[in-house]
C-alpha cells in the first residue's frame, strides 16, 4: 500500500507540475510576456514544484528531516546523477557567466544551509538544529537576489526570438486556467500521498525518513529535471541542461526551504553533516571541472565519475 501511494503520489505530482507549467505559460503568452521571462520564472520554478510540494507538506506534518532531506538529496541527484547522465550523452560546456556567478552562488547557498542547520560554532553537531522562520526569510532574500541578477542578465540577452513570442498564438483562457487548477490539485493530493507512502516505507524498513528522502523521494521529485537535461543533451542544448540543474539547486535551497520554514519550523535533528556536505562537495567538483585542462566543460569521463560517486554515496547512506 505504501509503495502504491508513493507511485501514485509521484505520478500526480509530476503530472500536476506539467499541467501547472503548461497552463501558466499559455496565460503568459496570451498576455504577451516575453519568452525569456516565461522560461526564467514559470518554467524554471515549475521543474522544482515537486520538491516544493513534498517539502512543504513534510514540514507541515512535522517531518523536518524529510523536508530538508528531499532538498539536499535532489541537489545531489541534480549535480551527480542528472549532469552525469546528460554528459555521457553529450559533453556539457560551461559558459563564463555560469562559471563566475551561478556555480559559486550554488556553493554559497549550500554553505548557508549547512551553517543554518549546525550553527557557526557547530553547537548542533553531529545532529542538526531547527530552521526557523527568520532563517527562511534570509533564504528567500538570497533567492530574490539571484532572481534579480537573472532578470538583468536575461534582459541584456533578449533577442528577436523573444519578441516574436509576444505575437504568437494565444490559446483560450479557460483552458489555461483549467490546466492551472488541475496542476494545483495534482500537486496537493500527489504530494500528500507521496510523503505518506515514503514515511510508511521508511517505518517498515526501519530506515530513517531522512535517508528515504535523500534517496527515493529526492530521485522521484528530480524526474522533471532529469527528463529536461537528457532531452536537452540529446538535442545538443547542453547549457540549457546545466542551467536547469544549477537553477534548480538554488531554487530548492532558497525558495523551497525558505517557504517551508516560514510555514512551519523545520526540525532537522536527525540530519547528519554529510547529508549537506555531499551536495556541497558535488558543487565544488562541478566548479573544479571548469578549470581542468579539458576545457570549460563536463566531458564523458567527468560524467562517469559523477555517476560512480552518486552510486557510492547512496550505498553509504543505506549502510550507515
Amino acid at each position: 500500500m505504501n509503495v502504491l501511494l508513493l507511485i501514485l503520489g509521484l505520478v500526480l505530482v509530476i503530472a500536476g507540475a506539467d499541467c501547472l507549467v503548461n497552463g501558466a505559460v499559455a496565460v503568459a503568452k496570451r498576455y504577451r510576456m516575453p519568452e525569456f521571462l516565461i522560461g526564467l520564472t514559470i518554467v524554471g520554478i515549475g521543474t522544482s514544484m515537486p520538491e516544493l510540494v513534498v517539502s512543504l507538506i513534510a514540514g507541515i506534518e512535522g517531518k523536518g528531516g524529510m523536508a530538508i532531506g528531499n532538498v539536499v538529496g535532489s541537489n545531489l541527484a541534480n549535480t551527480l546523477l542528472i549532469l552525469g547522465a546528460a554528459s555521457l550523452i553529450q559533453p556539457i560546456s560551461i559558459s563564463p557567466a555560469t562559471k563566475r556567478i551561478d556555480i559559486p552562488y550554488n556553493i554559497l547557498v549550500t554553505l548557508v544551509l549547512f551553517f543554518m542547520c549546525f550553527g557557526f560554532t557547530f553547537r548542533h553537531y553531529p545532529t542538526g538544529g531547527v530552521i526557523t522562520w527568520w532563517k527562511g526569510i534570509l533564504l528567500l532574500a538570497l533567492f530574490a537576489g539571484y532572481m534579480a541578477y537573472s532578470f538583468r542578465t536575461a534582459a541584456k540577452g533578449r533577442t528577436e526570438t523573444a519578441q516574436a513570442a509576444e505575437t504568437g498564438s494565444r490559446p483560450a483562457l479557460w483552458k489555461s486556467v483549467l490546466l492551472i487548477l488541475f496542476g494545483i490539485a495534482g500537486l496537493a493530493f500527489g504530494g500528500r500521498w507521496f510523503v505518506g507512502g515514503a514515511s510508511g516505507i521508511a517505518l517498515s524498513l526501519g530506515v530513517s525518513e531522512t535517508v528515504i528522502a535523500i534517496t527515493m523521494v529526492a530521485v522521484g521529485t528530480s524526474l522533471p529535471e532529469l527528463a529536461t537535461a537528457i532531452v536537452a543533451a540529446i538535442k545538443g542544448n547542453t547549457q540549457l541542461a546545466l542551467g536547469n540543474v544549477i537553477g534548480s539547486n538554488i531554487f530548492n535551497i532558497c525558495l523551497i526551504l525558505g517557504i517551508s520554514s516560514i510555514v512551519a519550523p523545520l526540525d532537522v535533528t536527525g540530519l547528519h553533516p554529510t547529508d549537506i556536505l555531499a551536495p556541497l562537495a558535488a558543487a565544488l567538483m562541478l566548479l573544479l571541472s571548469v578549470y581542468t585542462f579539458r576545457g570549460q566543460r563536463i566531458n564523458r569521463a567527468d560524467g562517469a565519475l559523477f555517476l560512480a560517486l552518486y552510486i557510492g554515496y547512496i550505498a553509504y547512506l543505506l549502510l550507515r
